[in-house]
């Protein structure tokens, strides 16, 4: 495996990111760097930016379709990096994630309607669900201190109130990059399956898990075919500000309808750009990069558990199985409420996510650790000098 070098900090300057507004001024003179969101700090894959660099050097950007080398690609890429067979004609490109759960209530739900999901779990999915006059109906995950699980019994009551017809599921869940298995995902479509319910599938992160660690999807473990899969390049490489997903709809009938309210919406040309991200990361080179970036992460997730269990002893990390983002406890800090825990992590120049975003209780932080080991570092001594104020 080649290797590669993830100790350079990305340039942000100019570039209007949302994640350097994260960045204070007081964080960069002190040369901190924000571990907000889930993108990287430091640059993707060689064989991305050199993909991207020769598409632009061609000098047009027409419109353009995702034919059957693209869908090829892709049905590629699932057997290679992930041991999923999937067909191409399953393939049914978006403009996005969250555009595709829009087309997805409106196809499927009728204002009113329930979505299921299980807190904490990624928030901006549920502001098409609220912008589209549907309900978040949320069944939260049980947590032992140690791990999470599913409540079950919840979730097959929440499925039997014919007002909830769509199951939302994140896998890798995000914020607690826990990856569900296979006998969970069984469950899950045995419950959906009986009371009739539709799967969405988030699996915007399913090509980032930790080495050991099995992703699958619900045509792999049932025969149930009432879900749909929403896989994307976006966290895989770090492209996610150009919006692009392809789900994966097995069910014929349950295809022609998110594509009718799909073309309703309007869709009309693949971005030209993203085709040649795709061809430029769907790759060996692609899958080498992701698998070494994966164990870099592994290693900052390392540093950051021993430096906690070593010197700050009141935050632990939840063990992660996919994805780059840690979710830390951090209620053995001792603050009151959510006000308290937002303004001590700003003081600390701590730049992160509040739990609270996701549907957890106060206390409960998310932090990205697809940064230079050094900036992790850094970021952690200041948290220290904090935690040792207080």
């Amino acid at each position: 495996m080649t290797d590669y070098d993830f100790d350079i900090p990305v340039d942000r300057s100019g570039m209007a990111s949302i994640k350097e507004g994260k960045t204070t001024e007081q964080m960069r003179k002190a040369g901190l760097r924000s571990f907000w969101g889930a993108e990287f700090e430091f640059k993707t894959a060689p064989c991305v930016i050199r993909a991207g660099r020769e598409w632009a050097e061609r000098g047009l950007a027409a419109y353009c379709t995702a034919d059957d080398s693209y869908r090829e690609l892709v049905c590629g890429w699932m057997r290679m990096h992930r041991g999923w067979e999937i067909q191409k004609e399953w393939i049914v490109p978006t403009y996005g994630m969250t555009c595709s759960v829009g087309t997805l209530v409106r196809a499927f739900t009728q204002p009113g309607d329930g979505v299921i999901g299980m807190d904490p779990v990624y928030h901006m999915t549920w502001e098409p669900v609220r912008l589209n006059g549907r309900r978040k109906v949320s069944c939260p995950l049980l947590f032992d201190g140690e791990t999470y699980s599913i409540d079950y019994h919840r979730l097959e009551e929440l499925c039997a109130d014919p007002r909830n017809r769509v199951l939302y599921v994140c896998n890798p869940h995000n914020p607690i990059a826990k990856v569900w298995g296979r006998e969970d995902l069984q469950r899950i479509a045995e419950i959906a399956g009986a009371h009739q319910v539709l799967i969405y599938s988030d699996e915007i992160f399913g090509d980032t898990v930790y080495e050991g660690v099995e992703m699958l999807s619900f045509s792999q473990v049932t025969d149930y075919d009432g879900w749909i899969a929403a896989t994307s390049i976006g966290k895989t490489f770090s492209v996610t500000g150009i919006g692009q997903a392809n789900l994966i709809i097995r069910n014929e009938e349950i295809r022609q309808r998110f594509i009718t309210q799909r073309n309703r919406d309007h869709y009309g040309s693949f971005d030209p750009y993203m085709r040649a991200i795709y061809f430029g990361g769907y790759t060996k080179e692609g899958s080498e990069w992701v698998r070494a970036m994966m164990a870099y992460c592994y290693q900052n997730y390392l540093l950051v558990d021993s430096y906690l269990r070593e010197r700050i002893p009141q935050m632990r990390v939840i063990r992660p199985e996919g994805s780059y983002v840690l979710w830390i406890d951090c209620r053995g800090i001792g603050l009151s409420g959510e006000e308290e825990y937002e303004q001590f992590f700003e003081e600390a120049m701590f730049g992160c996510d509040s739990g609270v975003q996701y549907g957890s209780e106060p206390g409960f932080i998310r932090m990205t650790i697809a940064v230079p080991a050094g900036l992790v570092r850094a970021g952690l001594e200041a948290l220290e000098r904090a935690v040792r104020s207080l």
